[in-house]
């Protein structure tokens, strides 16, 4: 399913090595959960389905994994997943290496939190 034109809007923006790595991340995102709708939430590439679950924001030498409902895995992913937000919680990926089956797990278990009980997020 093609993105919407504002998602895809951010991503005709970035370049070098943080475009790779965003691009992979929202490849990935909707074929670990088909029916997450994308968006554009505070500014970047947003997927909900009861609320919302994952965005990526690129920055200079990193981009974020955020998790809308991270707080609720942050322990069974000891220092992978950072922050200290009362709901939002990030993963920083830094080179597509990264990009791994940890990764992947997260983002499966952000993904059944929301099916299985969703965290409503501003």
């Amino acid at each position: 399913m093609p993105l919407p034109q504002a998602v895809q809007s951010y991503f005709d923006r970035l370049s070098g090595p943080m475009k790779e790595i965003v691009e992979e991340l929202a490849r990935i995102v909707p074929s670990r959960g088909p029916g997450l709708i994308a968006t554009v939430a505070w500014g970047a590439p947003c997927w909900s389905g009861n609320e919302r679950v994952i965005s990526v924001i690129a920055h200079a030498h990193h981009c974020n994994l955020q998790l809308w409902s991270g707080a609720r895995l942050a322990a069974d992913f000891c220092g992978r997943i950072e922050g200290s937000g009362k709901a939002l919680r990030h993963v920083k990926v830094r080179d597509l290496s990264e990009i791994d089956d940890e990764l992947i797990d997260i983002i499966d278990c952000a993904i059944a939190l929301d099916q299985s009980s969703p965290q409503r997020v501003r």
